[in-house]
């Protein structure tokens, strides 16, 4: 059943960060969803959708109807969230985002030093998102609404340090809930970001018919510098399966939460895609390797009602190989001339394979 929908209304953004996905997109044209094909895509969408999710690779606050759009959305489903880059936050528009029946705003900010900002996000805008944050929980306070406050960070080597200040900031600014996420690399300085070259590695479990040892941890207090060095190299050199005071610690692999969960994408021009990944065309890097991804959609929503894309035959055939994941191993294999595209793998299938997704070994990770 379908879910949670994803909405991109916009794929203009107000900012040009260094390290997002629109700096490699090639045969996208720049546009956005009007509000009648809007009404269409949720006058045509299956009664089961719980969530409507406003995101994708644009900034959504940009549409100027974006606050109709949530009040349309807010009458059909219980839940309905936005996330935004936090940089046209003021009263007049959290009033309105409030006033139109939003249920959780999500923002994205990559720097948590409130004291000395600094451009970590590709942006010298995070003092205005802060005085946005404040605007926003004074607000909700006065309205007293029981809409909710997210924040997503996208951890990189330069910004990774700031993760110990998340348990004050979170107190500080009200936040209801954190989405931490890798980078996903879109040049080369960007790929010298990535915190998970040899993450694919870890937290598996044996591989099939192999038998690792078992070794169970206590909590120890890692402010104790020995605790935390004897831990961290214990990790990286990991040939045994791993548990805490007896809970296992395990990655889930070649699982994609969009497809397993009930998820769709409806792109600006109407396209409907499967997931994140395959939302546009763009490049990334994967162990050094430049791959071009090339987007998916198994119809246009301005043109076949929503129920139908959902619920066709080529649709459902997609995600049942997603959720068996019938796709080569990409991501851990030596890398043939066919990992370079997401068009071809060595096992037969065709676009789009998923064997080379980082959302599906638990890397990325969205709202």
């Amino acid at each position: 059943m379908l879910r949670k929908l994803y909405i991109e209304p916009t794929n203009k953004c107000n900012l040009n960060c260094k390290m997002c996905f629109r700096n490699t997109w090639f045969d996208e044209a720049i546009c956005e969803m009007t509000l009648e094909e809007y009404k269409y895509v949720l006058e045509s969408m299956p009664h089961t959708v719980e969530k409507i999710f406003f995101g994708g690779m644009g900034e959504p606050m940009v549409h100027k109807d974006i606050f109709e759009m949530i009040s349309l959305a807010s009458h059909k489903c219980e839940e309905v969230e936005l996330i935004t880059n936090g940089t046209l936050l003021n009263e007049q528009t959290i009033t309105s985002l409030i006033d139109s029946g939003l249920t959780k705003l999500w923002i994205s900010i990559d720097d948590l030093d409130t004291e000395n900002p600094t451009l970590y996000s590709g942006h010298d805008n995070s003092s205005s998102v802060l005085n946005g944050i404040r605007l926003f929980n004074r607000i909700r306070q006065i309205k007293m609404t029981g809409v909710g406050l997210g924040i997503t960070f996208v951890a990189t080597r330069s910004n990774v340090h700031q993760l110990a200040k998340l348990p004050f900031f979170t107190a500080q600014y009200l936040i209801d809930e954190v989405n931490i996420s890798n980078i996903s690399p879109t040049d080369e300085d960007s790929k010298d970001e990535m915190l998970y070259r040899n993450m694919v590695n870890m937290f598996t479990g044996p591989a099939k018919g192999n038998v690792l040892p078992k070794v169970n941890i206590p909590y120890f207090d890692m402010s104790i510098p020995e605790a935390a060095d004897g831990i961290r190299e214990l990790m990286i050199k990991q040939n045994f399966e791993m548990f805490f005071n007896d809970q296992r610690v395990m990655r889930r692999t070649s699982y994609c939460k969009f497809v397993s969960e009930g998820m769709c994408f409806v792109r600006s021009d109407g396209n409907v895609s499967p997931c994140m990944a395959l939302l546009h065309n763009g490049y990334t890097y994967l162990n050094d390797v430049k791959r071009t991804i090339h987007y998916a959609t198994f119809g246009n929503a301005k043109e076949t009602p929503l129920s139908d894309i959902w619920n066709s035959e080529e649709y459902r055939a997609f995600r049942k190989k997603v959720i068996d994941f019938d796709f080569s191993p990409c991501i851990y294999c030596g890398h043939c001339d066919l990992f370079e595209e997401n068009n071809e793998d060595c096992i037969g299938n065709t676009h789009p394979t998923c064997g080379g997704c980082l959302w599906a070994e638990g890397v990325l990770s969205c709202p």
